[in-house]
């Protein structure tokens, strides 16, 4: 009896550390890359009178503003993505998300020009109302692509959008739609935007030594009080 106790005793032990062991998992990475379900631009030509008039999908996308004889007119480029498709494992979280586009000409900018995106739900269709829609999300200075291009790639511009698509997700929007907007330059946007999601699986928490150790040594004095026990009993049987 008492080898029976002392070999559930020891393999107590020796699971609670492998168990240790294969809990200690690292997380591992995933990437979702998205494609624009639509993109266009909607302009106010009415003098910046601050609402949309004019709607085209022709590309590439003008942003900024035009100034001409008796008139100044402005462009905002619009990319709206389908999150119907973004499933996540329960066990995996949003790590980064990043939304890029590339730039195809730079006519003119200020010294501080700068290339603002905002964020707002889409419905999959472009609209004039779209020109005023959205909430800002981030800001880059062209100077800060246009001075560091790399070589035989047009400038770019790359923003960190997670907390918006974060909230998309949970929200359950089925489009999440981005605007870019500048007031002191113009310049076109190529359609072919992208948003890459990057995803992590939670990795398992791992025991507590103490824990483990509390455990085995649980066991063991279990084992031993029961083998106490078992004698106490054997030598009553005897003197009786």
């Amino acid at each position: 009896m008492n080898n029976l106790y002392q070999k559930v005793a020891f393999a107590s032990v020796c699971t609670a550390l492998s168990l240790a062991l294969v809990a200690n998992k690292e997380a591992k990475a995933g990437v979702i890359t998205l494609t624009p379900n639509s993109s266009f631009i909607v302009g106010d030509r009415n003098d910046r009178d601050g609402v949309g008039d004019y709607i085209s999908g022709d590309v590439p996308l003008p942003v900024g503003i035009i100034n001409g004889e008796g008139y100044r007119q402005e462009y905002r480029a619009f990319y709206e993505f389908n999150m119907a498709n973004v499933s996540l494992d329960p066990n995996t979280v949003i790590s980064r998300v990043i939304f890029r586009v590339n730039s195809n000409t730079i006519s003119w900018y200020e010294r501080f020009s700068r290339l603002d995106l905002h964020g707002y739900t889409g419905d999959g269709q472009a609209d004039v109302s779209d020109f005023g829609a959205g909430e800002f999300l981030d800001g880059k200075y062209l100077y800060s692509v246009l001075f560091n291009p790399t070589p035989g790639i047009k400038p770019y511009f790359v923003f960190d959008v997670l907390p918006f698509i974060s909230q998309r997700i949970q929200n359950n929007d089925t489009f999440a739609g981005f605007s870019l907007r500048t007031d002191e330059a113009y310049l076109t946007l190529k359609e072919d935007a992208s948003l890459t999601i990057i995803t992590a699986d939670v990795a398992e928490p791992v025991p507590e030594p103490t824990t483990i150790f509390g455990s085995a040594l649980a066991l063991s004095l279990g084992g031993w009080l029961k083998r106490k026990k078992s004698n106490q009993q054997h030598k009553t049987t005897s003197q009786g």
